[in-house]
């Protein structure tokens, strides 16, 4: 069975908003989180779709952390709204989880 490593991203509240193609509230910053609930990675960028491209569901960035952590396979799923995804929920309770113990 394919491994899920979530993607998504969340509005900073920083920047103009005034450049072409930016997220009203600025710039955003991108996450992978694994099904396991692990977090992999994290990015500034300018918009949204700069952040599905800085984080690897349009490009090859991050695949090097992505592929160390399921070397037998993943699927990059990108989330407009993770919290609505049952999966990422499951997911995020692991990590709030693996956050108490440490």
């Amino acid at each position: 069975m394919t491994k899920i490593i979530y993607l998504w991203c969340s509005a900073m509240g920083t920047g103009s908003g005034n450049v072409n193609g930016s997220t009203v509230g600025g710039d955003v910053m991108g996450y992978a989180m694994a099904e396991d609930g692990e977090g992999l990675g994290s990015h500034l960028s300018s918009n949204s779709s700069f952040s599905k491209h800085d984080m690897g569901l349009t490009s090859d960035w991050k695949h090097e952390a992505y592929d160390k952590h399921y070397p037998d396979g993943f699927e990059l799923v990108w989330l407009d709204d993770p919290e609505s995804d049952t999966g990422w929920v499951r997911a995020f309770d692991l990590n709030k989880k693996a956050q108490v113990k440490a």
